[in-house]
């Protein structure tokens, strides 16, 4: 906070002088009997009354005079601001009274004993939530009133209101929105003298989900045939870490075709066993029949849901 104040810094000179024939004075034919008002401001021309009678403008690179009845007056120079000079002088006759008025600017700088502004992130996926923060820069034991408001409307604050910190649910807001947080902040010792505005804006991004992919299909013939197929869905899933094995079988019809559970309790060995996949990350499930017995193999990613029959 910046404040300005004006000081007069004043120089008074006493001076007797008397007439010639030839002065400046001669040209009034009372100025024999008057007194003499000399006044000089530095560094601007102010306007100088008598008893409340603005008379002129001070000098600035000289003096200006002006004549003055003998006796008590009231002298008033109004300098910036409205900041005034008053004093009383008692002239006299063949004397001059010389004001000589500097004016000192004063600029008296007061820190806020905050300084707060608003953080939050760049984007984030639609359905998150958001946290936005007040960091004050300077440490300081006053306690600060935070208003919170965002927009859109739409935008639901879920906590943090009168605190240095909110969480916002973006849930609904549809695609590609930008929600902003503005703070108001105050203390209960300043006020509005060092009342602070900050805002921040965040993207909204509606981002596709991941989809699970079907690696693989097959019909079981020999348990050879199936290992084979298994190694290289095991290889698929150890280069996408975190990834899903989703393992879909197909009971087959035919009398000759193997027991469903025989055959998953199988393949669920190998995948373990000799592949050296976690069982955590394997999921084997049936979803019908068909005239031969069948596979098919997916990979979830993370964040993806698994598969639905079709």
């Amino acid at each position: 906070m910046l404040k300005t104040r004006y000081k007069f810094l004043l120089v008074i000179g006493l001076l007797v002088f008397g007439f010639a024939a030839t002065d400046t004075f001669a040209q009034n034919r009372n100025s024999r009997n008057m007194a003499i008002l000399s006044v000089k401001t530095t560094p601007s021309p102010f306007i100088v009354r008598v008893d409340g009678v603005q008379v002129g403008m001070s000098g600035v690179a000289e003096a200006n005079e002006f004549y003055v009845t003998p006796g008590l007056h009231t002298v008033e120079v109004e300098g910036p601001n409205g900041r005034t000079f008053t004093r009383e002088y008692t002239f006299v006759r063949g004397r001059k009274e010389c004001i000589c008025l500097r004016i000192i600017e004063e600029t008296i700088k007061r820190p806020c004993p905050y300084d707060v502004r608003v953080e939050g992130p760049e984007r984030v996926a639609a359905g998150d939530m958001i946290t936005f923060v007040a960091v004050n820069a300077v440490s300081t034991p006053v306690p600060l009133n935070y208003r919170w408001r965002v927009t859109p409307n739409t935008a639901r604050i879920t906590s943090g209101l009168g605190t240095s910190s909110i969480t916002v649910d973006t849930s609904g807001l549809g695609e590609n929105q930008t929600i902003t947080a503005e703070l108001d902040v105050t203390d209960d010792v300043y006020g509005a003298t060092c009342q602070q505005k900050d805002s921040v804006s965040t993207g909204v991004e509606t981002i596709k989900r991941p989809e699970p992919f079907r690696f693989d299909a097959f019909e079981s013939r020999t348990f050879d045939e199936d290992k084979a197929k298994f190694d290289n869905f095991s290889i698929q899933l150890q280069s996408i870490p975190d990834s899903q094995a989703y393992i879909v079988m197909y009971q087959g019809t035919n009398a000759s075709q193997r027991d469903f559970d025989r055959l998953r309790n199988r393949a669920l060995d190998y995948l373990v066993k000799t592949r050296g996949l976690d069982p955590r990350r394997i999921q084997i499930t049936r979803w019908g029949t068909r005239n031969q017995t069948s596979y098919e193999l997916w990979i979830v990613p993370p964040g993806a849901s698994p598969p639905v029959p079709q």
